[in-house]
């Protein structure tokens, strides 16, 4: 039942997973180079079904936090060296020293460029299998917004790790949230980016959990977008029918791109228009969580916003510089999975959650 994927299909993982990320879920050239690394090693990427494992074998989520910094941040460790090449990898082996235990394989924390390729990397290096599945569905700003949360397993015991050699053990905290929040404040001290391990779970537990089987639909989404760009076909039609759960919701150019990097988050608006003169507003905290049709709030988180380019389907990110003025693009929406329509689901990732956020952007670039 283990997959082995090829090294073509690790590089369609990346494809697919940035269309499916919402805009955020890692840097991309990074995950290029992960993939380069294992596979001129020749190791590999290898992928299992949760029904491949037996119920109580151990996993964990395994992947980076961090954000955008600001300039006092980066005075903070202008004097440090960096020392662990792999904090990711140090956050695992820290994690399973604490509880005595090796991990069958890991989870990854959400579908993105970086962050569906960071588990396998670790994988690979450490002789274990990553599940073919997700914690969110999507990518999502903050470690607490998780599917894990939604089922009551806990964030802790956690790990921490930084490339300058700091290794922590949070062995509780008061509860998500709060453990997002110190991972947090350490990434912003740490160059934007520290390795954690999190959520020791079964795969009992997983099972409720997980969304199973989205990093071979993001695989299979690659290759398709890739195959129709090889074809000079149209990308979009094709995403649209490889996703039919997917539907078109503007298409337009882009008018107006704001972005800043505080508190260990980059966020801003994008603003959209069409030749209708319709205007598509979207409000970014690492991921596209709000949208305003004209005056209208319109699509806003679970539910994911899609923005891509028009002439290669490729995803799009605000962290880059993929928000040119007058760059065509289309934007898609797909329902949330079900388990983020639960009323446990809605209050750990609804709308409601990000109000104060985009609210503090209205003085200099009024929503409306």
């Amino acid at each position: 039942m283990i997959r082995e994927l090829t090294k073509q299909e690790a590089y369609d993982l990346v494809i697919g997973a940035k269309i499916l990320a919402n805009g955020g879920g890692g840097n991309e050239k990074q995950a290029l180079k992960l993939i380069d690394e294992i596979y001129n090693i020749q190791k590999s990427f290898k992928l299992t079904p949760l029904s491949s494992l037996k119920k109580n074998d151990l996993l964990c989520i395994v992947g980076l936090v961090g954000g955008g910094i600001n300039q006092e941040e980066k005075a903070a460790i202008k004097d440090l060296q960096s020392i662990i090449r792999n904090p990711m990898i140090s956050a695992v082996n820290i994690l399973e020293d604490y509880i005595g235990t090796q991990f069958t394989g890991f989870v990854a924390t959400e579908l993105g460029p970086s962050n569906s390729i960071i588990p396998l990397y670790v994988a690979a290096l450490m002789n274990r299998v990553v599940v073919d599945g997700d914690c969110c569905g999507r990518s999502k700003p903050k470690i607490s917004i998780s599917t894990t949360t939604v089922m009551d397993i806990p964030i802790f015991p956690f790990s921490i790790c930084s490339e300058f050699g700091d290794k922590i053990i949070v062995e509780e905290a008061v509860d998500d949230s709060r453990g997002e929040y110190i991972a947090r404040v350490i990434s912003r001290f740490s160059n934007g980016s520290i390795g954690v391990a999190r959520c020791s779970m079964t795969v009992k537990q997983a099972e409720e959990a997980i969304i199973s089987f989205t990093l071979s639909k993001a695989i299979q989404l690659g290759k398709i977008v890739r195959e129709n760009m090889q074809n000079n076909e149209n990308p979009i039609q094709a995403i649209l029918k490889a996703i039919p759960e997917s539907f078109l919701v503007f298409k337009g150019r882009v008018t107006k791109f704001k972005r800043n990097e505080q508190g260990g988050f980059t966020s801003g608006i994008i603003e959209l228009e069409n030749e209708n003169n319709h205007c598509f507003k979207v409000f970014y905290q690492n991921e596209y969580l709000l949208t305003w049709f004209d005056k209208e709030q319109f699509i806003t988180c679970p539910d994911s916003i899609l923005i891509l380019d028009q002439k290669t389907g490729f995803g799009l990110t605000p962290w880059e510089n993929d928000f040119k003025i007058n760059r065509e693009v289309v934007v898609l929406a797909i329902d949330a999975p079900k388990i983020w329509q639960t009323k446990r689901g809605l209050e750990v990732f609804g709308p409601q959650n990000f109000q104060k956020d985009w609210i503090s952007f209205l003085n200099e670039m009024p929503v409306y």
